[in-house]
């Protein structure tokens, strides 16, 4: 029996596997139209949770998304879930207007972490400008290097003031490229308890309400480490919602 050639086993692979995906598509789509006709019904209860069902795929309209769930939750009163979309929402499009209707809930609900201090304006200048600033700072990198390229060419000698001012930059570059993937922010789903240690049996140092923001600086393991009252602190992730960057 003659066996099929593998550049023809490789075709029906690749053929199954773009048939598959576009009925998965097709079948995500008519779970968002589902979804949107209850919305538009009001019937904002079952829109919510097919919402829900879809929100890890990455075809779908995330902005949309996350300001109809926020929208949802702000109705049913659920303010801590309803800055959960804000925020995500915020990540993907920052505005003033959105800051301030989330410090506006906040503050009506004695919420932590929303207010606009030094920190939090820092973080959303950031978020909002990080692109340009980190194209800005890689073009100014490289015009630095080309101009030590130029001096070493010409045999002129290079200040070792300016070799580590071009150090200390290229640190400060690398550290902003990887601030993302470190800083993440969260809201508090239930009383989260706050560890000295990343372990269940550990102390507790103190602990964070529902609805408050918290701002993560690494994880090991489920514990998220944060900073509260000036001290490290580690909260359970089950006890909190990660916010989209």
């Amino acid at each position: 029996m003659n066996k099929m050639p593998n550049y023809l086993i490789k075709i029906l692979l690749l053929f199954f596997l773009i048939l598959f995906q576009a009925i998965d598509i097709k079948a995500q789509n008519e779970i968002a139209q589902k979804g949107d006709s209850l919305f538009s019904a009001k019937q904002y209860s079952e829109a919510a949770k097919i919402y829900e069902l879809i929100f890890a795929d990455k075809s779908v309209n995330k902005e949309n998304l996350n300001l109809k769930l926020a929208f949802i939750y702000e109705n049913m009163a659920d303010y801590p879930r309803t800055l959960y979309y804000l925020s995500n929402y915020y990540n993907l499009k920052p505005s003033d207007e959105v800051f301030e209707k989330m410090n506006k809930i906040a503050l009506e609900n004695k919420f932590t972490g929303f207010e606009r201090n030094d920190v939090n304006f820092i973080l959303m200048l950031y978020q909002q400008y990080f692109v340009i600033i980190l194209y800005l700072l890689i073009s100014i990198g490289l015009i630095i290097l080309f101009i030590f390229y130029r001096k070493k060419q010409a045999n002129v000698r290079i200040n070792k003031k300016h070799l580590w001012i071009m150090g200390l930059f290229l640190v400060i570059l690398l550290v902003l490229i990887n601030v993302p993937n470190s800083y993440k922010s969260a809201i508090v789903n239930q009383k989260a308890y706050l560890r000295g240690l990343p372990s269940g049996g550990a102390p507790i140092t103190g602990q964070i309400s529902e609805g408050n923001k918290i701002n993560i600086f690494g994880q090991q393991d489920i514990w998220l480490r944060t900073l509260h009252n000036n001290k490290v602190s580690f909260v359970n992730k089950n006890d909190v919602w990660l916010i989209q960057n």
